[in-house]
């Protein structure tokens, strides 16, 4: 550090000394260079397109980038149950959520996010708020147990999450930071043109809009994509599977006995299933699940629903946009699944019976999955 700040001296000294144009035009340069520094920065901290310092004062809160917003979020929000999740929790309505836990719920939707993602947001929200987070409802992605930690995606935005702010220039001269303030910008310039729900509290950190398309066509295309280019639902990851239990999961639950944790397998549509199918990877995935439930019935804490076997769900087209991802119908048909209580998971037995129930549900439509995948590619 002394040998650079030298350097930043005999440089200094060097244009000072230097010829009269030429020093003029070298403070010329660098003064222009810092004043374009000292403005660019100016205008992140009064735009603060993440709301790292105040809450919105000339534009509506924006509920966008969930990894970089997620800290203010859960630091200014009041809430007393945690909805917590990947792109699995998007469709929520924050109403019928509270409706469901009887609370003041937040959701946090972390698109592709990994167990390690979720304990951060956990971790945030148990230090903001205390005492007052009662209950959390985590919606237990069964592929994103499979995920490295390495791949958290709060990482892109780790000086968000920092106490100390001594990377705080990470902040006002980030990519990140700049494009979405511009994002922001425009979106107060001409409002009509941008994504209105994103504004909604009541949809938080959802996809859901006028305009998207549900139904079986869409569930194919997406199916039959994966198959062309051999991209399959994260597949089973025994080691990464442990260690995920092991780090991020279970010592949120066990450490933390006075909260309510109400853990979900979240439904996809049956042909996800059918897809790890295809890439034999379904065994291992169906396996696991048993896995996690068993060892979430040892805790006292912990309230699990198994919803991957409602068939009223997954096996209707109409809910879902691909394979995975459903509509705010089927939201709502979760949560009064979850709060009828009849798909509880309360033994052993009963883990290993959804587990049977799960094969034999993809294997009654697997036929019918060919048939329909090799129809569309023909056409295509």
């Amino acid at each position: 550090m002394k040998a650079l700040l030298k350097k930043i001296q005999n440089i200094c000294v060097r244009i000072w000394n230097s010829t009269t144009d030429c020093r003029k035009w070298s403070i010329f340069v660098i003064s222009v260079s810092l004043g374009i520094m000292f403005s660019a920065a100016l205008l992140a901290f009064i735009v603060d397109p993440h709301y790292r310092y105040r809450k919105p004062f000339f534009y509506d809160t924006v509920y966008y980038e969930v990894y970089a917003t997620a800290p203010h979020f859960l630091k200014n929000e009041d809430y007393d149950t945690l909805m917590l999740g990947t792109s699995m929790v998007r469709n929520f309505f924050i109403n019928e959520i509270n409706d469901t836990f009887s609370g003041n719920a937040i959701k946090l939707a972390a698109a592709g996010g990994t167990p390690a993602d979720l304990k951060k947001f956990f971790d945030i929200a148990l230090e903001s708020r205390k005492d007052k987070l009662k209950q959390v409802v985590l919606s237990l992605d069964v592929y994103s147990l499979n995920k490295s930690s390495d791949e958290a995606h709060y990482k892109e935005f780790e000086y968000m999450y920092l106490p100390s702010l001594s990377e705080e220039y990470r902040y006002f001269f980030s990519r990140q930071t700049f494009s979405n303030m511009i994002y922001l910008l425009k979106r107060k310039m001409s409002p009509k043109r941008h994504r209105k729900y994103q504004t909604d509290r009541n949809r938080m950190f959802s996809n859901d809009y006028e305009g998207k398309k549900y139904g079986l066509t869409e569930v194919l295309l997406e199916a039959a994509a994966n198959e062309f280019y051999g991209h399959t639902p994260t597949p089973y990851d025994e080691k990464l599977y442990n260690l995920n239990m092991k780090e991020n999961i279970l010592p949120v639950i066990d450490n933390n006995p006075q909260i309510k944790f109400t853990v979900y397998f979240p439904p996809y549509h049956i042909y996800c299933w059918c897809l790890s199918e295809r890439f034999e990877q379904a065994d291992g995935l169906l396996k696991q699940r048993t896995m996690v439930a068993k060892e979430l019935l040892k805790r006292k804490n912990v309230v699990l629903h198994d919803l991957q076997s409602a068939r009223d769900i997954v096996c209707n087209d109409e809910y879902f946009n691909d394979t995975q991802h459903f509509s705010f119908a089927a939201g709502s048909a979760v949560l009064e699944k979850i709060k009828s209580g009849k798909y509880i998971v309360a033994a052993a037995a009963d883990a290993e019976k959804n587990e049977d129930s799960m094969r034999k549900l993809i294997k009654e439509y697997m036929p019918q999955y060919i048939r329909q995948i090799d129809e569309l590619k023909s056409r295509r």
